[in-house]
């Protein structure tokens, strides 16, 4: 174990949570390598380095002070990450709303954000959001440089994502076709809990997060579908002739001083990328 490795912290009666400081051997929670702050339960096995624990309910959790709190009370748990951020805005989402009657379009939309947290969870994202018509996925990477495989597979979840969404009119008979718009954004981030006490909302916060949403809203008047931030892309230029499928850009992102680097491509070439550097 690492001097610092990890703790165990009661978040409220009854709830207590395990979170890995950054550990340079790492924890696993029955098996599973732990990367954000994650809730125990009786039984739970936690291996630290080289240690296994196993985690007890205590019959009478010890009192807290949550009173002194009151019901909205926040106890804040921050953990510094590399993470890649992934968001996705549903297209010209105003006009198609005033086409269709209200009950089609929660249908449809509702059945996109299903698919999306389906997809998600299969391609191993650690936390997700809805924004409404817009969401974000998170993958925590281990090491400081994330390698091409991890970058290429949130490109791969943005590609299914992108057939389902292309789905959608033909499946609900839409009067259009919908379409998505993304940016993707690697950097350290601090991940912790947003929420209230009674509900801790575990999500990344800063400025990683921040130029991911920029990232997507320069796709808008771009030309382009996707657009990737710098450290994103510099993780995919081991591949051979990637260069060939992404256009760099200096690109004014909202609230930055000066441009910034960003790499665009469109669905098409980010399919061919993948199929040819597969």
């Amino acid at each position: 174990m690492s001097r610092c490795h990890a703790v165990v912290q009661q978040m409220q009666p009854g709830k207590f949570y395990f979170i890995d400081f950054g550990s340079s051997n790492g924890s696993t929670l029955n098996g599973r390598r732990i990367t954000t702050p994650i809730e125990l339960h009786n039984g739970d096995s936690i291996l630290c380095g080289e240690t296994t624990l196993v985690f007890c309910e205590p019959t009478q959790a010890p009192h807290m002070a949550a009173s002194a709190l009151g019901d909205e009370g926040t106890i804040v748990l921050r953990v510094r990450r590399l993470v890649t951020v992934l968001v996705v805005d549903i297209r010209d989402f105003t006009p198609l709303a005033r086409q269709i009657d209200e009950a089609l379009l929660a249908r449809s939309i509702g059945t996109w954000f299903r698919e999306l947290g389906s997809m998600f969870r299969q391609n191993g994202c650690a936390t997700d959001k809805y924004i409404g018509d817009a969401a974000m996925a998170v993958w925590v990477h281990e090491s400081q440089m994330p390698d091409q495989e991890q970058i290429r597979l949130v490109l791969k979840t943005l590609l299914e994502i992108q057939r389902l969404t292309a789905g959608l009119q033909e499946h609900f008979s839409l009067p259009s076709p919908v379409r998505i718009g993304a940016g993707i954004n690697t950097g350290a981030s601090i991940v912790g809990n947003s929420g209230p006490q009674g509900n801790p909302d575990f999500s990344p916060l800063g400025d990683s997060v921040n130029a991911a949403f920029r990232l997507e809203s320069v796709t808008k008047n771009s030309g382009f579908d996707v657009a990737l931030g710098q450290f994103t892309f510099k993780c995919l230029s081991t591949a051979p002739d990637a260069v060939e499928y992404f256009e760099k850009r200096m690109v004014q992102l909202k609230g930055y001083e000066e441009p910034v680097e960003a790499w665009l491509t469109s669905y098409p070439k980010l399919g061919e990328f993948l199929v040819r550097e597969r």
